[in-house]
C-alpha cells in the first residue's frame, strides 16, 4: 500500500507541477509587456523632469542675452533680439501647451534644443573671426549642456546634429564672408568635435539609464536568487565604468602632452593620481618663442564634471596662449577668467572655475614670471624652499572683488627646482591620527627630495603619499609637477 504522503507527492509531480509550468509560460508574454510598459513609463517620467526644467531655463535665459548682443555686436542686435524673442515664445508655447498638443517628452525637447541651435547658427553667420571664435564657445556649451539634459534615444540627437549642420552650412553661405578654411580654423573644428562627443554622451546616458530602469524593475518583480541579482547589477556597473574609461580616453586625447617639458628643461616629473578614473586636475604646457608656459590647474568637481571642466580650461588656454600669443601669466589668468565666465554664464552659483598656478620661463632673459589663483609656486635653491604666494581668488566667479591677477618675477639659476601643485596631496587624510598631510609636511618633503633626479623625486613623493594614506580613501585628485631650471 502507498502512504498518503507518497500519494500527494505523486499527484503533485504528475499534475500540479506541469500545470504551474504551463501557466507560467502562458503568462510570460503578458508579464514581459507589462515590464516593457512600466519601463517606458519610468523613462518618460524621468525625461519629462529633465526636459521641462531645461526648457524653462532656456526660455527664460535666452532673452537675457539680448544685452550681450547689444554690447558685442550692436549693428545686428535688433535682428538678433527678434530671433531670440521668437525662439523663447515658441518654447513657452510648447511648455504651456504640451498636453493639449499631445507632445511626447522627446518631441517636446526637440523644440527648444533645435530652435536654439538654429538660432546660434543664424547669429554665427554674421560674425567676423574674433566674435566667431568667442561665439563658438557659447555654441559648444549649448551642446555639452544639452547632452546632460536630453533624455532620449540616439536618433533624436542625430536629428538635431544633422539639422544644425545643414542650417550652419546654409546660413554661413548666405551671410558669412569667411572661407570654409577660416570657419574651421576659428572654431568650426572644435564645435564639430563637441557635437560628436555630446551626441555620444547623450546616447550613452540614455542607454545606461534604460538599462538601469529595466534592471530595477526586474529586480523589484523578480524572485531570483541573490547571485543572479548581483550579476545583473555588476553588468550595469561594468557598463558605467567602461563609459567613464572612455571619457578618460577623450580627456587624455584633448589635454596636451608634456613633450615641451622634456625639451625645454633639464629634467621634470609629473605625478598625476586622479581620485576617480578621470580627473579634475590637469597640467598644461606650451612653447611661445623663447618662453615655456607651464600651468597646473585644479578644476571644480571630480570625475566626469571635473574632466569636462579640465577640457574646457585646456581649450581656452590653447586659444589664449597659442592662438592669441599671450605669454604673460597674470594676463593669461585674467583672460581665462573672462572666457570661463562667458562660457558658463548660464550656470547657477559661484563655484564653477578652477585654481591655477602658471609660469612663463624666459630661457633667454634667465627669468621666471609667475601668477597664481590660490595655488602657490615652490622653489628650492641651495636646499632652502621658498614659497611664492598666489592671489586669494579663483579663475572664475567668486563672492569677493574680481581684481586683476598679480605677477611676480624670479631669477633663474641653474639647478633650481620648481614645483606646481594642486591641493590634493596636502588635503589627503592619513597618518596615525587620521589628519591631513598638510602644507608644512609637503614643503618639508619637497625640500628633502629636491636634490635628487626627477624620476627619483617622483618615487619618493609617491612613497610618502602611500605611507601616509595607507587604507584611507582618496579625498581629491592629486597633481604635482616639478621641473629643474
Amino acid at each position: 500500500p502507498v502512504s498518503d504522503t507518497q500519494s500527494y507527492k505523486q499527484f503533485g509531480n504528475a499534475v500540479v507541477v506541469p500545470v504551474v509550468k504551463f501557466l507560467a509560460e502562458a503568462m510570460k508574454p503578458y508579464i514581459e509587456k507589462a515590464l516593457a510598459d512600466a519601463q517606458q513609463a519610468e523613462l518618460d517620467r524621468m525625461a519629462w523632469r529633465y526636459h521641462v526644467t531645461g526648457a524653462w531655463v532656456a526660455a527664460l535665459l535666452n532673452p537675457l542675452f539680448i544685452l550681450n548682443d547689444l554690447a558685442i555686436i550692436p549693428e545686428h542686435w535688433e535682428r538678433f533680439a527678434g530671433v531670440r524673442l521668437a525662439v523663447s515664445a515658441c518654447i513657452v508655447f510648447a511648455l504651456l501647451g504640451r498636453k493639449w498638443l499631445g507632445l511626447s517628452p522627446r518631441s517636446f525637447l526637440l523644440v527648444p534644443y533645435l530652435l536654439i541651435s538654429l538660432e546660434n547658427a543664424y547669429m554665427w553667420s554674421f560674425m567676423g573671426p574674433e566674435l566667431f571664435r568667442m561665439h563658438t564657445l557659447a555654441y559648444a556649451v549649448l551642446f555639452v549642456g544639452a547632452s546632460m539634459i536630453a533624455f532620449w534615444p540616439l536618433g533624436w540627437s542625430l536629428v538635431v546634429a544633422v539639422a544644425s549642420l545643414l542650417a550652419n552650412a546654409w546660413f554661413l553661405g548666405q551671410h558669412s564672408a569667411l572661407a570654409p578654411a577660416d570657419i574651421m580654423a576659428n572654431g568650426g573644428t572644435l564645435l564639430s568635435c563637441v557635437v560628436v562627443i555630446s551626441t555620444l554622451l547623450s546616447h550613452n546616458r540614455w542607454r545606461l539609464a534604460k538599462r538601469e530602469v529595466r534592471l530595477r524593475l526586474q529586480l523589484k518583480a523578480s524572485t531570483e536568487k541573490e547571485r543572479a541579482q548581483k550579476e545583473l547589477i555588476e553588468a550595469a556597473h561594468n557598463d558605467l565604468t567602461d563609459s567613464i574609461r572612455y571619457s578618460q580616453r577623450i580627456q587624455q586625447a584633448v589635454l596636451p602632452k608634456d613633450d615641451v617639458l622634456g625639451r625645454q628643461f633639464r629634467e621634470h616629473f609629473v605625478l598625476d593620481r586622479p581620485r576617480d578614473i578621470v580627473s579634475g586636475d590637469f597640467h598644461w604646457c606650451a612653447q611661445v618663442g623663447d618662453r615655456t608656459i607651464v600651468a597646473v590647474a585644479d578644476c571644480t568637481g571630480h570625475d566626469v564634471p571635473g574632466a569636462l571642466m579640465s577640457i574646457l580650461g585646456s581649450t581656452l588656454l590653447k586659444t589664449i596662449v597659442l592662438d592669441q600669443a599671450e605669454h604673460r601669466p597674470a594676463t593669461i589668468l585674467d583672460r581665462l577668467r573672462e572666457e570661463l565666465i562667458t562660457a558658463l554664464r548660464g550656470k547657477d552659483g559661484l563655484s564653477d572655475g578652477m585654481d591655477m598656478a602658471i609660469c612663463a620661463v624666459d630661457h633667454t632673459a634667465g627669468e621666471l614670471r609667475y601668477a597664481g589663483a590660490y595655488n602657490p609656486l615652490y622653489r628650492v635653491r641651495d636646499a632652502v624652499l621658498e614659497q611664492v604666494d598666489a592671489d586669494r581668488m579663483p579663475v572664475g566667479l567668486h563672492a569677493g572683488n574680481m581684481t586683476a591677477f598679480t605677477e611676480q618675477v624670479l631669477d633663474l639659476r641653474r639647478g633650481d627646482m620648481y614645483y606646481l601643485c594642486s591641493d590634493g596631496l596636502q588635503d589627503q587624510f592619513g597618518g596615525p591620527d587620521d589628519r591631513k598631510f598638510g602644507r608644512g609636511r609637503l614643503k618639508q618633503l619637497l625640500t628633502e627630495v629636491a636634490h635628487l633626479p626627477a624620476p627619483e623625486q617622483q618615487r619618493r613623493v609617491e612613497g610618502a603619499l602611500q605611507l601616509w594614506q595607507q587604507d584611507h580613501p582618496s579625498v581629491d585628485d592629486i597633481l604635482v609637477l616639478g621641473f629643474r631650471a
